[in-house]
């Protein structure tokens, strides 16, 4: 009976992503069925795994081809399977066999373009011998159950290769432009992910549950689900160990990426406890033998190198954009905030609010000359100042301040890792250079906390009384800065809530309320003079045709592909939203019209590549759009003419003929 907690697709979503009929797809080989049966038995025996295998001549041949070979230096020809288990050991043959029988019977009939099998394969062993290393490093009870859990855990890609609607070789090209996960492409472009084809189909085929399992969430998140201790180890060790795979150049396609690792892993499994550089040697070893058996190739130390190189540099892109986003924002108003000490209540849910109020309390309370908030920036390693009450005449710019966090940084790391109250005296270099920075002797720093975590630091001095910072302060400045991380922690809430209510539910795009009020916005902008500013509107084509002939899930499939090509081929600082049914619209600050035009030509163009790519889901149909383009001119009176114009240019784009991008 499957476990209760395996969430698996419905046989109609299943229709909607393989071009056969479910029942078509080729039953799982009954050798390999009865070697998973051996594999999950502890009690099998010698004689029953060499009675299997001698019943199939494709992987007995190959047992004792490899038992006879060079590599062992028989003096005598094996004949019997029984002997080859002798001498190879239980353990290898079971191994060796499943390899044969999954390879033969699976992987190896097909075709080898984008999906190559060989590649693929070569993953599966890699993760197989990984994940079963990694059980015996653990302490996991059945590591040979990890192992064949690690062999399967992809062949939802077989399924899709073979079957799939979508060409999964169409796919693979069209996913090496785009650098996130392959998993999240394989659900918007494919239909669905490999994991919840694999399961489903492990599920029909009444594989162990504890593969189905694997196979299922080796990317999701599993948490929430009432698992066992032991199945969700299970899952963490092929899911680490497929991940270290990817990381090792061994991906289940040619395609080089790094890999996100799900954070339930890291619960289930000490990292501090694995000799990683014993497993990956023992890898290494294990690599070469099959290559060797199987007659494919590793990339060179060189070529790995290069791989590697080039993902670092697209990974350090993405951090450099980040750095410096981050670094602008620091200069706004993007900060952690406070409000209120023990006088004030904390009624405001605006941060800034929260801040402005705490700091002017703490300063009438205790009487403390002035007051900062400081951040820590992860980018930088440091602390940032982002607001401050100065009760002084001293006119000094803290926000230009920064304090370095490392080892000479002495009481600001010690407040952060205790979570306590510190008074700064200088102990350390570089206690020093800050306290210079500030012209003080002395200053008092407390942290406040969110669910236990730091979220900032209060500071304070007296740079113009001198008056000393008496420890009995501490305790009482320790209540207020409690207050403002609860304080805090509600405004998060209530702006976590209120970021939900300005994002469409089913795209996750901004909806028109939103979109209304940032165009609001960028139009007076636009207006002073401060910035060029246009439109783009796209409409689905014949979207009311794909309602009627597919359902409506399939009109939301097709308006989540829009809004996530949208997404990945705008700039972080245009804003995208949903502006009804099929019509979405982007607003494009700082963009003039002929680069609009460029822009939606661009969106348009790979939207049209993509409708060739699904066009096997929804035969009869081919995914287009239409857009209309505007720009502010100073005819134009407000932001509704501006919105109206870019619709009239929708309307005759769809008008002169559908796919059309018209200004």
């Amino acid at each position: 009976m499957m476990n209760d907690t395996l969430i698996l697709p419905l046989a109609s979503d299943i229709k909607q992503v393989l071009n056969v009929d479910i029942k078509e797809v080729p039953s799982f080989p009954p050798v390999m069925a009865k070697l998973l049966e051996i594999f999950s038995d502890e009690d099998a025996s010698v004689a029953d795994l060499s009675k299997l295998v001698e019943t199939d001549p494709g992987i007995s041949a190959k047992v004792l081809g490899i038992v006879n070979s060079a590599s062992y230096g028989l003096r005598r020809k094996i004949t019997a399977v029984s002997e080859a288990v002798i001498h190879l050991g239980f353990d290898e043959v079971k191994k060796l066999s499943l390899g044969v029988a999954v390879f033969e019977k699976m992987i190896k009939p097909g075709k080898h373009n984008q999906f190559n099998r060989i590649f693929f394969w070569r993953h599966c062993i890699c993760v197989a011998v990984l994940s079963r290393a990694i059980a015996e490093e653990i302490g996991y009870s059945k590591p040979g159950e990890a192992y064949f859990c690690g062999l399967l855990h992809d062949f939802g890609k077989i399924l899709f290769d073979l079957h799939g609607r979508v060409n999964y070789d169409d796919f693979i090209f069209n996913v090496t432009k785009y650098p996130g996960p392959m998993i999240t492409e394989e659900r918007e472009i494919m239909g669905m992910g490999h994991d919840d084809l694999g399961a489903y189909y492990s599920s029909q085929w009444r594989l162990p549950d504890s593969l189905a399992l694997t196979i299922k969430y080796h990317h999701q998140r599993f948490e929430h689900l009432m698992l066992s201790r032991e199945e969700a180890l299970l899952i963490s060790i092929v899911s680490l160990a497929n991940f270290l795979s990817w990381t090792q150049g061994m991906g289940s396609v040619d395609i080089i990426r790094f890999p996100i690792l799900q954070p339930g892993v890291e619960k289930n499994i000490n990292f501090t406890a694995i000799d990683f550089k014993k497993i990956i040697r023992g890898m290494d070893s294990e690599m070469e033998k099959t290559s060797a058996f199987y007659h494919f190739v590793f990339p060179s130390v060189s070529q790995f190198r290069e791989n590697m190189l080039r993902e670092n540099l697209r990974l350090c892109s993405i951090n450099t954009n980040y750095y410096y986003t981050q670094e602008h924002q620091a200069n706004g108003i993007d900060v952690l905030s406070i409000k209120d000490s023990i006088t004030t209540p904390h009624r405001s849910l605006d941060p800034k609010a929260i801040i402005t109020t705490t700091l002017k309390a703490i300063h009438k309370d205790f009487k403390f000359n002035r007051l900062y908030v400081m951040k820590v920036v992860k980018t930088l390693r440091s602390l940032k100042v982002v607001e401050f009450f100065d009760g002084t005449d001293t006119k000094m710019d803290f926000t230009a301040i920064e304090i370095p966090l490392n080892k000479k940084a002495g009481g600001f790391i010690n407040c952060l890792r205790d979570k306590s109250p510190m008074l700064i005296t200088g102990k350390t270099s570089g206690e020093k250079k800050t306290l210079e920075k500030f012209n003080l002797k002395e200053m008092l720093i407390v942290p406040f906390c969110s669910h236990s975590k730091v979220i900032g630091i209060l500071g304070m001095d007296n740079v113009v009384s001198k008056n000393p910072i008496l420890p009995e302060a501490f305790s009482s400045i320790a209540i207020v800065a409690n207050e403002l991380g609860m304080a805090m922690e509600n405004a998060g809430v209530y702006e976590e809530a209120k970021a939900v209510s300005l994002r469409d539910g089913l795209t996750g795009l901004l909806n028109r309320v939103a979109i209304d009020d940032l165009l609001a916005k960028s139009f007076r902008n636009a207006v002073d003079g401060k910035n060029d500013l246009s439109l783009v509107m796209i409409d689905v084509d014949y979207f009311k045709k794909f309602n009627d002939k597919f359902g409506h899930q399939a009109g939301d499939n097709i308006l989540k592909l829009i809004s996530t090509t949208l997404k990945k081929m705008s700039r972080p600082f245009d804003k995208v939203g949903r502006y009804g049914g099929e019509e979405f619209i982007v607003i494009l600050n700082n963009t003039d019209l002929s680069k609009a035009l460029v822009y939606a030509e661009r969106i348009r163009k790979e939207i049209e590549n993509l409708g060739r790519l699904v066009a096997n889901r929804f035969p009869g149909l081919f995914l287009t759009v239409s857009a209309g383009v505007s720009e502010y001119q100073a005819s134009v009176k407000n932001r509704d003419d501006l919105v109206a114009k870019a619709d009239k240019a929708l309307y005759r784009a769809k008008e002169t003929g559908r796919n059309k991008v018209v200004a």
